[in-house]
Order: structure tokens, then sequence, then C-alpha cells
């Protein structure tokens, strides 16, 4: 048969109770201390991720508001080629594709 382990009732007996740290409350009170100051670094630090993000969104809004632009300025511009085409004479004489009317 087996003994039981003596040790075990023992170590369930055991107690330890450490002596508390004589500046422990000084530290504790100096880290709060510490925290509560703004800190300018970790503020920049948070708003980098915000920041970053805007300026992504302002230049593509920028780059669709100018080639918006662009494309306008260039139908503009065929419109008025052709407008200007259309009532050319000289293109009228010699387009065998334009039609005018005979009297």
């Amino acid at each position: 048969m087996n003994q039981p382990d003596p040790l075990k009732p023992l170590l369930a007996t055991w107690r330890h109770t450490p002596a508390p740290a004589p500046d422990f409350d000084a530290a504790v009170w100096a880290r709060i201390r510490a925290q509560a100051v703004p800190d300018r670094s970790r503020w920049f630090a948070a708003a980098l991720p915000l920041a970053a993000c805007v300026t992504v969104l302002l230049s593509i809004a920028a780059g669709t508001a100018s080639a918006l632009a662009v494309n306008r300025a260039q139908s503009a511009d065929r419109h008025a080629s052709a407008y200007v085409q259309s009532i050319d004479p000289v293109q009228m004489a010699f387009d065998p594709g334009h039609h005018h009317a005979q009297s």
C-alpha cells in the first residue's frame, strides 16, 4: 500500500505574507500623476492614423475633382469643334457626308 505524502498537508498549511514595500504608495501615486499629465507625443501618435486617413481621402477627392474638370473641359472642346465644323462653309463644300438642303 502507498503511504500518503506527508509534504502535501504541510504545503497546504504554509502561508507567506511578504512585507509591503516602503515606497509602494508613493510609486503608485507618481505613476498616476505621470499619466495624468497630457503627453503631446502620445496625443500625436494617437491622432496620426486619423490624419493619414483624412489626407488620403482629401487626395482622392482632389484627384477625382480635377479628373472630372479635365473631362468636362475636353468634352466642351469637342462640342465646340464639332459645332464650328458643322457651320464652316468650307467643310460643307468638301465634306461628302454633309447634307445640306438644295433649293
